[in-house]
């Protein structure tokens, strides 16, 4: 039986040639979608046996109108816009890559953090307007070593970052009650008491949960008060976390000396948003897995496990079932 592959948001994440060749090899129909509007995807997709989502919500509306689906690939390593439960409700099989962009999303922590920390961008704009700034002009700039790193969630991504801090000589100090203390002895770090504890010690915070209704806007207006004059925070986890006007007020007002962002609480980042026209917000646009391997590894792993599910196999990577 020849099968229906959906790839959505494909103008900007399109199947390389490997991954074309692998779904003819396994006798399937690729059809590739920009973006990824609900009703756009009911008319190309509904026979599709298989939807491909980068950015997409799959609800339980829009599986009610793909009724061919038999599985659908999130191509990245967080599920909060899939309905895992209305999929297995239907019979629908959820697969993802929880180790997708590791290393490069720990990169881009490090990036964003020097970046705060050693006014890059500032520099960068101001040599190219013609201007040589002086040490008053730049701003204070931050020393890595001996600082301590506050890791808020200590994941892959947290303890891929955490192993380059520690070879700039920071301290690392984590809040997660889900990590035990070998973990944590393994990587050098210490526990926070609790977040007020975490927020009062870090020099520079860097935030690595998942969204849920618990995180969401975890990081406000007392939280980041609570935070040290002049500590930096960087967020490549996801944008709700943090309260952005929250977080816009005190960098304009000073108290926090900085903040590397590569997630937002609306993506794009609107053009009206305060954070914006702050020198001391870095901002990229939710691209720290964009790395070469990392895109092409993401691809060939959420094929290779879509195509299994359509040949009655058992995927290698599925969305654990909720409870």
């Amino acid at each position: 039986m020849k099968h229906l592959l959906l790839l959505t948001d494909a103008d900007r994440f399109p199947f390389a040639a490997p991954e074309r060749a692998a779904a003819a090899a396994a006798g399937a129909d690729l059809l590739s979608l920009d973006g990824h509007d609900p009703a756009r995807i009911v008319t190309a997709g509904g026979g599709a046996a298989a939807i491909f989502v980068y950015h997409a919500t799959v609800d339980a509306e829009l599986l009610d109108q793909l009724p061919q689906l038999r599985v659908v690939a999130r191509c990245g390593s967080g599920y909060d816009k899939v309905d895992v439960e209305a999929a297995h409700a239907r019979g629908v099989e959820v697969v993802y890559v929880p180790d997708y962009g590791t290393e490069d999303v720990a990169d881009h922590t490090l990036a964003l953090l020097l970046a705060c920390a050693r006014r890059v961008p500032q520099s960068d704009r101001a040599l190219r307007a013609g201007q040589w700034l002086p040490y008053a002009g730049l701003g204070a700039m931050q020393r890595l070593r001996g600082g301590t790193l506050g890791l808020l969630g200590f994941g892959r991504i947290a303890r891929a970052a955490a192993k380059r801090a520690h070879a700039f000589g920071m301290e690392l100090l984590v809040h997660d009650p889900g990590v035990d203390d070998v973990l944590l002895a393994q990587a050098g770090a210490g526990r926070a008491l609790d977040l007020a504890d975490l927020l009062a010690r870090a020099d520079a915070l860097s935030i690595h949960l998942p969204l849920t209704p618990a995180t969401h806007r975890l990081i406000g207006a007392p939280e980041l008060a609570a935070m040290k004059p002049g500590a930096l925070l960087v967020n490549t986890s996801r944008g709700e976390i943090v309260d952005e006007d929250a977080l816009a007020a005190a960098l304009a007002g000073g108290h926090l000396g900085g903040a590397g962002l590569d997630v937002f609480e609306v993506e794009p980042l609107p053009q009206d948003s305060p954070l914006i026209g702050l020198e001391s917000a870095v901002v990229t646009p939710h691209s720290a897995a964009f790395s070469e391997q990392a895109l092409a590894e993401l691809r060939s792993r959420a094929l290779d496990d879509a195509l299994r599910v359509l040949a009655g196999e058992q995927p290698r990577n599925p969305v654990p079932v909720p409870r």
